[in-house]
């Protein structure tokens, strides 16, 4: 389920009230109840459980006072994560130089997917190079796109020298 814009721009507005930047916004069913899942990045560092906490608060009030969302619903928030989604030209723009994973369609209900370093970014298109070769994709065209093969050291493997790579093992 798509949210409406309505309900999209409160809770943009919300979360950059709060310092935070709304990554992506999810509406669904899931069993009886709605379910909004909000992912935020803070421009400071890292997304912490305090941040996430605080969003939901005050995301939840707003909504509990308003007729955008009718009946019960849960509110999750969360970072982005490690595959963290591109849904912005500035995303790309912020993470050129960096793997990333671009599902696009070519017409007549075919898709590709193209996985490469972000290299140049415009107002309409970004250009990935994959295997030597460089692949523009429009924005208007992409279906899904999202940081790739990024490795992360993660608290609590000191000692250990492993590093997660958030797959899962």
């Amino acid at each position: 389920m798509i949210p409406d814009e309505g309900l999209s721009s409160v809770v943009e507005k919300e979360v950059g009230l709060l310092g935070y930047e709304l990554v992506k916004f999810d509406m669904f069913t899931r069993g009886r109840r709605k379910v909004l899942r909000l992912f935020i990045d803070n421009p400071e560092g890292a997304v912490s459980v305090a941040d996430c906490v605080k969003v939901t608060k005050a995301v939840g009030f707003v909504l509990e006072d308003d007729s955008l969302i009718a009946g019960a619903f849960n509110l999750e928030v969360s970072s982005p994560g490690i595959n963290r989604p591109l849904m912005k030209p500035e995303h790309f723009k912020r993470f050129a130089g960096h793997g990333a994973r671009v599902e696009y369609s070519v017409g007549a209900g075919e898709k590709k997917t193209v996985i490469g370093e972000i290299l140049r970014i415009n107002d309409d298109d970004v250009v990935i190079l994959s295997e030597g070769k460089e692949i523009t994709v429009g924005f208007g065209r992409m279906i899904k796109a999202s940081l790739h093969g990024e490795s992360w050291d993660i608290g609590g493997t000191k000692g250990r020298g492993k590093k997660r790579t958030g797959k899962s093992r």
